[in-house]
């Protein structure tokens, strides 16, 4: 079995980026297992960028500590509720008004994990059909979940077999221009060498069509 992956973070317009991106792998008793995460740090709270740099290094410490490939995707889970915790704690000791979104997908062998909170997304597209793997935590465009607001948090988590699929982790900036045709048109035609150029021509098309904020993304390609 094989991963291949890769991710972009921009800037664009705003006056910083409070995205944060993880992509890794590695191999537990000879079984391959990947990360792939994307944290939107919330835009209408100033320190949003410790949030989401936050529960990015976090999680990626956490995976580079697994040993058991037991309740692999609770265990994530648990992580993420931890990682809550501990930034809630911590903006409190450091007066930060913060918050980020956190959209997370474990892959191994035979199966995939989803734990998520707030509105970033992820997509899996798989035998010509394209499924969104989480739900919006959102009302009238604002988060009604999120993680480092309180310390109990509305986690979504999803899990299924999955043998070959094609992954699509995105922030709002992505597919709030980006229509869902595209998305799968994107993922049905991508291969090992076009990742780049595609991450390169969704970022081109969602920035042609005005978008200003943020826009993170990832790909991962799972192939048995």
């Amino acid at each position: 079995m094989s991963f291949f992956y890769d991710g972009a973070s921009i800037q664009n317009r705003r006056k910083s980026n409070m995205d944060s991106l993880l992509l890794k792998e590695r191999s537990i008793c000879g079984n391959p297992i990947c990360i792939a995460v994307v944290c939107d740090g919330v835009g209408s709270l100033a320190d949003g960028a410790f949030a989401s740099s936050a529960a990015v290094r976090m999680l990626s410490e956490w995976f580079s500590k697994i040993n058991s490939l037991g309740r692999l995707g609770l265990q994530m889970r648990d992580a993420v509720l931890e990682i809550n915790a501990y930034i809630v704690r911590e903006a409190k000791k450091q007066g930060l008004h913060t918050g980020t979104t956190l959209s997370a997908l474990l892959l191994s062998e035979e199966r995939y994990y989803v734990v998520h909170t707030g509105d970033s997304r992820i997509y899996m597209c798989r035998d010509g059909a394209l499924e969104q793997l989480t739900d919006d935590q959102s009302l009238g465009g604002r988060l009604t979940a999120c993680l480092g607001r309180s310390e109990q948090t509305n986690l979504y988590y999803n899990e299924g077999g999955v043998r070959n699929g094609r992954f699509l982790l995105c922030s709002d900036g992505l597919y709030k221009r980006m229509e869902a045709a595209r998305l799968q048109a994107e993922l049905e035609n991508i291969d090992l060498k076009s990742i780049p150029i595609s991450i390169e021509r969704m970022i081109g098309h969602v920035t042609g069509q005005g978008e200003s904020d943020n826009i993170s993304l990832a790909v991962v390609l799972k192939e048995n």
